[in-house]
């Protein structure tokens, strides 16, 4: 721990400040653009009557009300923009142009696409549109619009179901009440869904745990002026055909299932023994729950031990924690963290930025690294807040001798405002994707 505290109580209320004007910039930027289900509910019953809309098929976000208690009505607000977003775009591949796609309610949380019958198709031919495949297609899919997003997002993404629901016109039915009765059935269709896919997801990834079979990519860390690679961070990927069956983020899927620590484990072996070939001056950054660090610690001292038998250095490993963790935790790992520093290992604190930033544990883990988180890195050209928030953290960085790294770089405008501001480090795919170790040969 610092001797002398940087930090004082104004540091953390105009970080938190400063945290919650990028939140709710960003959740203005995506809120949902599409018409409401009672906007849209005449339209919907003509074409009920005409027999030219055929059923539905939902996103429901009903189950992410403890995770909205959690992370603010901001932060949910984004992830139905983005879903609304990336399910408008889907229009001509999965979506037909004629099908109608709107929100149940202003502020919801149910996301409806009301499927058209087929123009070549006649009544007399039958519905031929395979709603199980729609649904299933649409939920692989929307991993695309959070594949870089915090691990919050994902695990909100985790907690969406898609449901569906036949319309069969009954002329002697209001079609208005054969709307509002198909939205029920598919909301109760999509909550078995969500059932299912949790014991098929929990199956995949113990499957994956079991046989390693784990893809390790490195995505190099650079210094901005120059783009001297500083190391690599070594990150952890399902093969293509387990994650289209997950269809949410690797660790949120382990967690679900209650193997979050088996996978960290093996993914920090794995990434370790798979490393590249390191420089003397470049270090390898490799993520850990916090219960890597908990005594004895028998695992990491075996990778450490194979570590330095490789003739690596302690300096040239980075063990990220990220900000999420809780007090109790820190307190737990602390001894730990104090006994592997002083034994020449570094540490860096990952995703810091639009969270509820912890000065107390950035005083307590003395990070040789900060790492801006992603979210804020994007767009950080265009937005006024967004500059000042990572202004912010830079003078942080500073006040506790560490090293500010930008995550998520992937336009020059981002990368020039980043270096205009004084943030010398970075990562991201327009400085280098993520690939294998032989890559970086």
């Amino acid at each position: 721990m610092l001797k002398h505290d940087p930090f004082e109580t104004t540091d953390q209320l105009e970080l938190d400040e400063l945290s919650e004007a990028v939140r709710d910039e960003e959740a203005l930027l995506s809120r949902p653009r599409l018409p409401l289900l009672h906007e849209v509910v005449e339209e919907l019953a003509e074409r009920i009557t005409q027999r030219a809309c055929v059923g539905l098929v939902i996103l429901d976000a009903s189950n992410l009300g403890p995770w909205e208690r959690q992370h603010g009505a901001a932060a949910f607000t984004l992830v139905m923009g983005r879903l609304a977003e990336f399910t408008s775009g889907m229009r001509g591949n999965g979506i037909r142009h004629d099908d109608l796609v709107c929100m149940e309610a202003a502020a919801g949380d149910t996301l409806l696409i009301f499927l058209s019958q087929p123009r070549l198709e006649t009544a007399e031919s039958g519905i031929t549109v395979d709603f199980e495949e729609i649904a299933s297609r649409l939920k692989r899919q929307l991993f695309e619009p959070f594949v870089d997003a915090q691990i919050m997002y994902h695990q909100a993404l985790d907690l969406v179901a898609p449901g569906s629901a036949l319309i069969l016109h009954n002329g002697s039915v209001d079609p208005r009440r054969e709307i509002y009765r198909a939205v029920r059935r598919a909301r109760a269709d999509a909550q078995v869904n969500y059932l299912g896919m949790q014991r098929r997801r929990n199956r995949v990834v113990g499957h994956m745990i079991a046989h390693r079979k784990i893809l390790t990519v490195y995505q190099p860390v650079v210094r901005l002026p120059d783009r001297h690679m500083l190391g690599f961070e070594a990150l952890s990927r399902a093969e293509a055909g387990d994650a289209d069956k997950l269809g949410i983020h690797l660790f949120v899927a382990a967690s679900r299932a209650e193997l979050e620590c088996e996978l960290d484990q093996t993914c920090r072996s794995l990434s370790m023994h798979r490393r590249p070939m390191l420089a003397t001056d470049q270090q390898l950054f490799v993520n850990c729950l916090p219960p890597t660090f908990y005594e004895p610690m028998r695992d990491l001292e075996v990778l450490i031990a194979a570590w330095q038998a490789d003739g690596l250095r302690p300096d040239q490993l980075v063990f990220e924690v990220n900000e999420s963790i809780t007090h109790e935790q820190a307190a737990r790992i602390m001894p730990a963290i104090r006994d592997l520093r002083a034994r020449g290992f570094q540490f860096a604190l990952d995703d810091v930025g639009t969270g509820a930033a912890n000065l107390r544990l950035l005083a307590d883990l003395e990070p040789e690294y900060i790492k801006m988180d992603i979210s804020l890195t994007i767009g950080i050209a265009q937005s006024v807040r967004k500059q000042a928030l990572a202004s912010y953290l830079l003078e942080l960085a500073n006040r506790s001798n560490s090293r500010l790294i930008a995550e998520g770089i992937e336009t020059t405008e981002d990368l020039d405002m980043l270096v205009d501001l004084g943030i010398h480090l970075g990562q991201g795919y327009l400085l280098g994707r993520p690939a294998p170790a032989e890559h970086w040969l």
